[in-house]
């Protein structure tokens, strides 16, 4: 079974449509071990996103801050935030994701309801995501409320987009008001900031294939070494580092998966420097050993 992958231009900016230009939403069901590495790597897109954990608790990483998401929880993304999601203790994570563009929900832009309920939140740095639970005042309507888009998606009976259009103002009417005490702070969202992690990630997904120096990275973006280390953390919440031994260890999959490489071999096409640190990074990110994982994939075809 192929790999589940998200389409993303060099940048980690998604590439992939989000519903249709006439119905601009969507609600994808998804399972965090059909992804390569099992997770979800840091992307980010112009849509609003809903994520609601069905079995299993998901790990959502936002800046520098992690999210355990329980089933019957959710999470909803801003705009254009860099987030990225696994499971905990590499368990199965099945989860839901609504994925709605903005002006779907509030028209044109500088309408009343833009203008007044939506501007105060989109693009606020100062609120990156809010944690939907059902303990709070409107939580479990809320939810209720994004259980009923899904089910409506899923069933496509006649007019259901009409439905699903009123369920979610009423439940964006209901989230941005129970949370309205925190747009009062507005930060608005550092493009500069987010186009420097762009050319970073470019950067890195570009030249992951080979051994290079962190001051050959802050060369490339004309920044210092201590600049690129602080503002990558501080947009994705790892260090350069660990995101790049994340990255080759995703991209061994496949060579890992065919079984016609050496370890060897396979260090040396993802950039580490010998087979034993890709045997090291590999375990840290599968919990077993490239062979031990190959030999069990085999047995699953």
């Amino acid at each position: 079974m192929a790999m589940k992958t998200i389409l993303v231009d060099d940048n980690q900016r998604e590439l992939s449509a989000h519903g249709t230009i006439g119905f601009p939403m969507t609600v994808n069901h998804d399972d965090l071990w059909a992804f390569e590495g099992k997770y979800v790597p840091i992307h980010w897109h112009n849509d609003l996103e809903i994520s609601l954990p069905r079995k299993n608790s998901a790990i959502y990483q936002v800046y520098g801050k992690n999210y355990l998401v329980h089933p019957g929880e959710g999470l909803l993304l801003n705009q254009n935030i860099p987030h990225s999601c696994h499971s905990p203790e590499n368990s199965h994570a099945i989860y839901s994701t609504i994925l709605v563009r903005p002006d779907f929900l509030y028209g044109e832009l500088g309408s009343d309801i833009e203008r007044n309920s939506f501007r105060p939140f989109l693009n606020n740095a100062a609120v990156p995501c809010i944690f939907l639970s059902p303990e709070t005042e409107n939580g479990a309507a809320i939810l209720d409320l994004l259980n009923q888009v899904e089910h409506s998606f899923d069933q496509k009976a006649y007019c259901y987009e009409l439905k699903i259009k009123g369920l979610l103002c009423e439940a964006f009417s209901m989230i941005l008001r129970e949370h309205q005490s925190e747009f009062h702070t507005f930060l608005p969202s550092n493009q500069v900031e987010l186009e420097r992690l762009e050319h970073m990630l470019h950067f890195l997904h570009t030249h992951f294939d080979s051994v290079f120096t962190l001051q050959a990275l802050a060369d490339d973006v004309h920044l210092s070494r201590e600049v690129c280390c602080r503002l990558f953390k501080k947009m994705t919440g790892k260090t350069i580092s660990s995101y790049l031994e994340e990255y080759r260890v995703a991209q061994s999959l496949s060579l890992v998966q065919s079984g016609q490489y050496s370890m060897m071999q396979i260090a040396d096409i993802t950039g580490f420097s010998n087979a034993s640190r890709f045997a090291s990074a590999f375990r840290r990110q599968f919990g077993c050993n490239p062979g031990e994982y190959h030999s069990r994939k085999q047995k699953l075809l």
